[in-house]
């Protein structure tokens, strides 16, 4: 029998989705509550990107100068239809960690390459990480203001990255988990996502009650990775979690999908910041 807290981390929310710009972006419910907070979740569908990488890359991580360039270009529409500073943005080299950096003075950002969550309480700091199939998450802590946001991998997931970024915000900010709202993005799912009997044993070991958290995709064990990392939080003691039930294999004209695409693929992004 599943626990209170398996129950509530597989349940999947409808999330908004709104056409500002041209650009398909999402929205979690939770967060729109709060107007202090500025977040989306983009889609490949807005940019000029040319195949295979089409339409609205964000990743600066493919090879040639144009599509480095065009990613930039392609952060910048978003921040302008956000209102926030294009030249504010902070972005991690990602590389499937558990590393989490705090993000204080501006003028004192640490070395960002290999980091995949970050957190800070400063307003006008916007974050911006990418994804292609991993899981988004984004923490607010609705008293203290404080905020974070995490790449979560299954890497990432079976090392409790989100976890971890829990503790650095209640140690280094203040913040409080039963102040917490925790949304888990758009990001594959089950259906679309058969592993190893060795990922899918290493995710169990991530939370108390894995009931239920691994499926079957043919004859191989089928992980809900955003479910995983929904327990996670829960168990960290976080109350409120909204979980999308967007699949991004499931939906290659909306989102990019690395599995999907067999790994020739863009990426999309999860970006959040704290309003003045």
């Amino acid at each position: 029998m599943k626990s209170k807290l398996t129950e509530i981390a597989l349940r999947k929310n409808k999330w908004k989705v709104e056409n500002i710009d041209g650009m398909q972006l999402v929205f979690a419910p939770s967060l729109l509550e709060l107007d202090f907070v500025a977040h989306a979740f983009t889609t490949r569908v807005g940019g000029n990107t040319p195949a295979p990488y089409d339409y609205f890359n964000l990743g600066g991580n493919i090879p040639g100068d144009e599509f480095r360039k065009d990613a930039h270009v392609n952060r910048s529409k978003l921040c302008d239809a956000l209102s926030i500073k294009y030249s504010d943005l902070v972005v991690p080299g990602q590389v499937h960690s558990r590393n989490v950096e705090l993000v204080n003075e501006r003028s004192q950002i640490p070395d960002l390459k290999g980091v995949d969550g970050l957190v800070t309480h400063r307003s006008e700091t916007p974050l911006l990480l990418h994804f292609a199939d991993c899981v988004p998450v984004i923490i607010v802590d609705k008293l203290s203001k404080v905020i974070g946001i995490f790449h979560a991998g299954w890497r990432g997931t079976a090392q409790n990255i989100v976890s971890h970024g829990v503790e650095r915000m209640v140690k280094e900010l203040n913040a409080n988990p039963a102040n917490m709202v925790g949304v888990v993005g758009p990001a594959i799912g089950p259906c679309c996502y058969p592993t190893s009997d060795e990922v899918a044993q290493k995710l169990s070991e991530t939370v108390k009650d894995a009931e239920g958290l691994v499926g079957t995709n043919g004859t191989q064990p089928a992980p809900d990775i955003k479910a995983f990392n929904a327990l996670q939080l829960l168990e960290s003691g976080i109350q409120e979690v909204d979980v999308s039930d967007f699949c991004t294999a499931c939906n290659p004209s909306m989102f990019y999908s690395h599995r999907q695409s067999g790994g020739t693929t863009g990426r999309q992004g999860a970006l959040v910041s704290l309003r003045s």
